[in-house]
């Protein structure tokens, strides 16, 4: 039977009136500080400062055997907070442990460490429960741990060579959190994160790779973005061999200087890897800022190649079964001018066919302009459609920290719409980048092509908006006012017509 009796008694005691208001102030502890770690966490720290003045108070040393008291419930009491009292010591040192190394300049390394001493820490507070709480002999329950650590970790093998994997790409560090590496195996995109037993990474089609740290460890690891960013990538081009390997160069050379995305820095070097007498075959080097742009950069210099080598008038490799349809397509080709081949890299001339692009280059004022030469100055109202014919171009602007290079075009590109039918002055700097010949399509002349053609108006519209949406070369903040986007087609055709009445009344 229960002794009440001594229970009661036992009640009086003043650890158990502190083991109760203990067990009340947790659970008040967790319920109102619940959203408040820093406030629960000074709660439990006053908890242990006041439950060892108690337990001193009453002769209890926490680091000696338990005494027994003949009462098994204030025993029992007596153990559960001396049970307490090494769990919240070992919370304590964590926290303090976790404080002083989170001021380290290595955060992942610190990381590991602190989860390491950790562990530790709790596993000395266990074993000191076990010795100074319930006194049994720590040395038969060490043998027979070893036991049991022999056994776990032959059956943990694999996840525990992860985890020491993990501790030694996090010490090596050969590869960060943000950084682009490639595995060997083909798994290539942005590390997201490094824990104990895996690695996060985003490749390049979104999708999310966790390989295990011991597979990383044993692969061949190439980062891309140490010692910096830049991405170095290969294209290879065949060109007919008709044309001198030096005037193909030159001409590549053209189209990389064309591309945003290639930084000049390291530069882009054209190698002849290949000639014979039916083609010549080049490698072009270039770099990146970052790997993820690396397919986008490529796709935009093999259609800058392909622009500026027909405007060059240099053909590709033709295939080694070409049929007789392809030599009939490439005879009318060459039976056409320079100029009207030029017209069919042009969006906006898509949809006409050869003898109209024949009629609009006959119109075509051609202008040549050396490197580094100035088209047009900030501030000129271009009143005709520019379209390029060879080389490139580039648009500038004074900006905070000097001039800032907002857009470049090549051959088939074309610009002044914007001018032309809005009347706005440009605010961009225009010059030649490379030698560049540009034709001049005057106002009068395109008129009567955009009234009878509403696909020349519609793809010039698609235009006025791309370059009105990346604010590039708009000449005034009003322009959102004078052109509302919800109706920008209507505007555009009401504009061209009303320019086409003008233009015949003059």
């Amino acid at each position: 039977m229960i002794d009440f009796a001594s229970i009661a008694e036992a009640a009086r005691d003043p650890l158990v009136i502190i083991f109760g208001l203990f067990l009340f102030g947790g659970v008040a502890t967790y319920l109102f500080f619940k959203r408040h770690p820093l406030g629960r966490a000074v709660v439990r720290v006053i908890f242990l400062i006041l439950l060892t003045i108690a337990l001193l108070q009453a002769d209890i040393v926490p680091y000696q055997p338990l005494a027994l008291t003949g009462s098994p419930f204030r025993d029992a009491v007596h153990a559960l907070l001396k049970i307490a009292w090494w769990l919240l010591t070992a919370w304590f040192l964590v926290g303090v442990l976790r404080a002083f190394l989170v001021f380290q300049r290595s955060p992942r390394e610190a990381k590991l460490l602190q989860d390491l001493l950790a562990g530790l820490i709790y596993l000395a507070a266990v074993f000191a429960i076990i010795t100074y709480v319930f006194d049994l002999p720590i040395q038969g329950l060490l043998a027979t741990s070893g036991v049991v650590a022999i056994i776990l970790g032959l059956a943990l093998q694999s996840t525990l060579g992860d985890v020491f994997s993990g501790i030694v790409l996090s010490f090596s560090r050969p590869y960060r959190p943000g950084d682009w590496i490639s595995i060997e195996g083909g798994t290539d995109g942005r590390v997201i994160e490094l824990n104990w037993r895996a690695t996060y990474i985003l490749t390049a089609r979104r999708d999310l790779a966790i390989l295990p740290n011991s597979t990383i460890a044993k692969s061949k690891i190439v980062n891309v973005s140490s010692p910096s960013g830049l991405h170095g990538t290969t294209a290879t081009v065949q060109v007919d061999a008709q044309t001198p390997p030096s005037r193909c160069s030159e001409i590549l050379e053209h189209a990389i200087r064309n591309s945003r995305l290639i930084v000049a820095t390291p530069a882009p070097t054209i190698t002849i890897k290949t000639i014979n007498a039916s083609y010549a075959e080049f490698e072009i080097a270039f770099f990146v800022e970052e790997l993820a742009s690396t397919v986008k950069a490529q796709n935009e210099l093999f259609d800058l190649i392909y622009r500026h080598l027909a405007a060059a008038d240099i053909d590709l490799a033709a295939s080694q079964n070409g049929s007789d349809h392809a030599v009939a397509d490439e005879g009318r080709r060459k039976s056409r001018s320079g100029v009207e081949r030029l017209l069919d890299l042009v969006d906006i001339f898509a949809t006409f066919t050869p003898e109209q692009r024949g009629a609009i280059a006959a119109k075509l004022k051609q202008r040549s302009y050396d490197e580094g030469e100035t088209l047009f100055e900030p501030g000129s109202v271009l009143q005709s459609l520019f379209i390029i014919g060879g080389g490139v171009v580039t648009f500038t602007r004074e900006g905070i920290e000097g001039e800032m290079e907002l857009l470049r075009l090549g051959p088939g590109d074309h610009f002044g719409e914007i001018g032309m039918l809005t009347g706005a002055a440009a605010i961009a700097k225009i010059s030649a980048l490379i030698p560049t010949t540009v034709y001049e399509l005057a106002k009068a002349d395109l008129m009567p092509i955009l009234a009878a053609q509403p696909q020349v108006s519609q793809e010039l519209c698609r235009a006025l908006a791309r370059r009105q949406a990346a604010n590039q070369l708009s000449a005034s903040p009003e322009l959102d006012e004078i052109i509302p986007k919800h109706r920008l087609t209507d505007w555009f055709s009401d504009r061209i017509h009303r320019l086409y009445n003008v233009v015949n009344v003059e």
